[in-house]
């Protein structure tokens, strides 16, 4: 949608969306980026509010705006991870592919922490959005309109092991709640491409993760390559499309896959996988439940200390945060998310900016039939363990 298209009644609901959020530190002041967020929520003004304040304390738990650039990247996803940029189509939307039936997730997921899967992806999608803003003649219509993203999901190579997988689904499902919450009407259409049957599986479980507004915006195309190609080039001039997808871009060498731009996936090495570190000498044992989470508390005396964490888990993953009590009160500190610790350890750290108590949490109520085994050690700034 274009600024200019807003009739009187959307103008003033812009001023007063403007007004009720004057409060917040937006990563973008304009009316373009404000329009993103009622657009997605029909013009409410209280429903977009409260979904802009949401992705901004998000954003702030997850320090999103102090992400560094690519050298901080995994190698194996840079190697592996089957996404890359081409061009525009005939709208001037951004262009994304993602070979999402030739990526490894299993073996992407074994070789590194959920947490670093995640945020490689957001860094991406970051930069994209950075990309677009910089390049308002290249990816945008006109300098009053919003800026979107024309997505091709090839599903060439997609079978059962993507679904059976459910650290892969469950991350993929996150991932996809995430970009809902967080980038609103960036999606301009989604091309999934190469579908097979078994593709309605995964479609089906995905549906309740999105809006109605992003299911609209789906074309799904099974293996009639003329039929997902003729669909393609309706929307894309053939110089801005890969010649594997119907286009005439290649590679420098003429290769029609374009993998200097869309890294092609394949099996992840096994030289990558994490060493599994699990280990209980010298930790502490704690049952919980299923059904149930348990927390334990720790006392900061000194602002600046730094509160450090082991854990490994028997039975499958475990949800783990970390709060801060203030009066009657847990603030985040950690945010909650579920992790692989029953596959490797799971280690980290925090300096604590203040004195007090501190409540780590180890979360197992998504669980409804298995207890889990949790190994820790916990240690303030000595690295003497703390039982």
């Amino acid at each position: 949608m274009d600024l200019r298209q807003l009739n009187n009644d959307q103008r003033d609901t812009l001023k007063q969306f403007r007004e009720a959020v004057k409060d917040c530190k937006l990563p973008d002041s304009d009316d373009v980026y404000l329009l993103r967020w009622l657009i997605a929520r029909d013009f409410d003004v209280a429903k977009a509010e409260k979904m802009l304040r949401n992705s901004l304390e998000w954003r702030q738990k997850n320090r999103i705006d102090a992400m560094k650039d690519d050298s901080e990247s995994p190698e194996v996803m840079i190697k592996y991870f089957a996404v890359g940029h081409t061009g525009a189509d005939k709208y001037k939307s951004y262009t994304l592919i993602i070979r999402y039936g030739a990526m490894d997730l299993k073996g992407l997921l074994l070789s590194l922490k959920k947490k670093d899967y995640v945020m490689y992806v957001i860094r991406n999608f970051e930069k994209s959005i950075l990309e677009i803003k910089n390049n308002p003649e290249r990816y945008t219509p006109s300098p009053t309109s919003i800026g979107q993203c024309t997505l091709i999901l090839d599903m060439a190579g997609f079978s059962m092991r993507h679904i059976t997988y459910k650290p892969a689904l469950d991350i993929s499902f996150e991932m996809l709640q995430m970009n809902e919450a967080n980038y609103p009407e960036f999606l301009r259409r989604v091309f999934v491409i190469n579908a097979p049957k078994i593709y309605s599986i995964l479609y089906s479980l995905s549906k309740p993760f999105m809006h109605e507004k992003t299911r609209n915006k789906i074309r799904i195309y099974g293996h009639d390559a003329d039929q997902w190609k003729a669909a393609l080039l309706e929307d894309f001039h053939p110089q801005e499309l890969p010649a594997c997808y119907g286009g005439t871009l290649t590679d420098p060498d003429g290769n029609p896959n374009c993998i200097t731009m869309v890294n092609m996936g394949g099996e992840v090495p096994k030289c990558y996988y994490r060493t599994s570190k699990l280990d209980a000498t010298n930790k502490n044992c704690l049952t919980i439940s299923s059904g149930s989470k348990e927390q334990l508390e720790f006392q900061i005396t000194q602002a600046g200390d730094i509160l450090k964490w082991d854990f490994h888990s028997e039975g499958g993953d475990i949800a783990f945060a970390i709060y801060r009590k203030e009066d009657s009160q847990l603030i985040p500190v950690v945010p909650h998310e579920r992790v692989d610790c029953h596959v490797s350890s799971e280690e980290g750290e925090i300096h604590c900016d203040g004195t007090g108590v501190y409540v780590v949490e180890f979360d197992n109520s998504f669980s409804y039939f298995r207890s889990k085994n949790i190994w820790y050690a916990i240690t303030i700034d000595s690295s003497i363990p703390v039982r």
